[in-house]
């Protein structure tokens, strides 16, 4: 049943994006400090979650290096309840391309749980994890791990991707994915499907619709179980994501901005 409460990864799944196929253009300037937006979560007629993401009104340094913190959390609500998850990523990304500099994750499923620290290295390529001893009560050395160039972790990811410039992107054109999530690279393509107009909140919204193309796993019922939509506006928020699995389809809805 953990499986049902996937949303809040949804939310930020498939995207660290760099060229592979299509070449394209990025705007950072649709990030700003103190953005906030909402999310809803739908199982059937259940709502079973809710996350956000929230961008700090503050900018940090990391080293010498000018930062947005950015904070993603996801929870269960209502029925879901019974599956207790309270998860929260934070990353703090370079101000002028979004690279990653550090992460952390903080994981509360059912009886599970996990806090997890993460330094990359962009220089040399590496990324250091670190995970909370709670014997020891510090977080210990995992390992050092070899990272791709230019890499986002999953929460960068999720900034990347509005910034593409899908409006300049024929319908058909796909583009590759590359990133660092739970320990190790991982690299996937999305196809852009051009413009659609959905109806969210009882409103009609234009919006740009991609798909991550993801291979049939335990979770996700073959390639075309991920749909996203963007809004059609300079903010380019994510709209929706609907994801088919074996046990129906869950939604996530932007609530609010």
């Amino acid at each position: 049943m953990r499986k049902l409460f996937l949303f809040y990864l949804l939310l930020i799944s498939s995207i660290s994006v760099f060229a592979s196929h299509t070449e394209y253009e990025l705007n950072y300037s649709r990030i700003k400090p103190g953005e906030k937006l909402f999310y809803t979560a739908q199982w059937g007629f259940l709502t079973i979650g809710t996350g956000s993401t929230i961008v700090d009104n503050k900018l940090y340094k990391i080293g010498s290096t000018i930062c947005y913190k950015i904070d993603v959390q996801g929870r269960t609500n209502g029925l879901a309840k019974l599956f207790y998850v309270r998860d929260k990523w934070t990353a703090h990304v370079d101000s002028s391309n979004i690279l990653t500099h550090k992460s952390s994750r903080s994981i509360r499923e059912g009886r599970y749980a996990l806090d997890e620290m993460v330094d990359f290295d962009h220089v040399n390529k590496k990324a250091t994890v670190k995970v909370f001893d709670k014997t020891k009560k510090q977080f210990q050395l995992k390992k050092v791990y070899d990272t791709p160039e230019n890499i986002r972790d999953i929460v960068g990811g999720f900034m990347v991707v509005r910034m593409v410039e899908l409006k300049k992107l024929k319908k058909g054109s796909i583009f590759s994915i590359n990133g660092f999530y739970e320990d190790e690279g991982y690299k996937m393509d999305i196809e852009y499907h051009g413009l659609e107009t959905i109806k969210v909140n009882n409103k009609q919204v234009k919006c740009h619709k991609i798909r991550p193309i993801v291979q049939k796993n335990k979770v996700f019922d073959g390639k075309n179980s991920i749909e996203v939509w963007l809004s059609n506006d300079e903010k380019q928020n994510i709209v929706r994501i609907k994801a088919k699995m074996f046990v129906g389809s869950v939604i996530v809805d932007l609530e609010a901005s």
